[in-house]
């Protein structure tokens, strides 16, 4: 009876605003490329970041374990700078706002606790690198994120949710990005080699359950 009533009382909506630092993010230059750091690559510099997470709760679950699994909806932005290439109008940085939009789902191991409730989370979408430069050209391509931490509930419907998670965008092979063109200037911040670019987040969020 207990456990049909915990069953019966669990919320279909979490909204969870948060506030994130997030490191890494490398492009790989062409061969003939060279990065004004003069290290191996362009590197985003890391920084604060903020985002959105709305989930909301599946009939897939396990009565047995307490645990349920949930869609979920993640945006998250950054502005940050990125290293360019010597020859770049805009150099020797470029302002950058990276955002990323997704869908996927979520799963919380048992979500009848009321103290402690750790999770999964998975989702893909697109990311979107935007120049902070007139006449400098935005990016958008496919991305994916793979999250874990744990739920710190004060109540069944308010809460703490701490995250760990790492974002992977992958970037067209022999692409010349963040260009700028007009009838006096054609250049472009960054050559780069078809890869994967990897950034990393540790965020916090404070999670409304209804």
């Amino acid at each position: 009876m207990g456990k049909a009533a915990a069953q019966e009382g669990r919320f279909r909506y979490e909204i969870t605003p948060y506030a994130a630092y997030r490191i890494g993010g490398e492009f790989e230059p062409q061969a003939d490329a060279e990065p004004k750091n003069g290290g191996g690559g362009f590197e985003l510099d890391e920084g604060n970041a903020a985002g959105l997470v709305v989930d909301i709760r599946t009939s897939v679950g396990n009565q047995l374990s307490g645990g349920s699994g949930q869609w979920e909806l993640l945006y998250s932005h950054q502005s940050t700078e990125l290293d360019t290439e010597p020859s770049f109008v805009g150099g020797p940085t470029l302002d950058l706002d990276v955002s990323h939009l997704q869908f996927g789902g979520a799963y919380l191991f048992d979500d009848d606790s009321v103290s402690f409730v750790p999770f999964i989370a998975m989702t893909a979408g697109v990311a979107r690198f935007e120049p902070r430069l007139d006449g400098a050209e935005a990016e958008n391509y496919f991305s994916w994120s793979l999250g874990g931490g744990v739920h710190l509930r004060a109540d069944r419907r308010i809460g703490v949710r701490l995250e760990a998670r790492v974002y992977g965008t992958l970037i067209d092979d022999d692409s010349a990005l963040f260009c700028v063109v007009s009838p006096t200037v054609n250049s472009c911040a960054i050559r780069v080699e078809g890869d994967q670019l990897y950034q990393f987040e540790a965020r916090v969020g404070l999670v409304g359950r209804f």
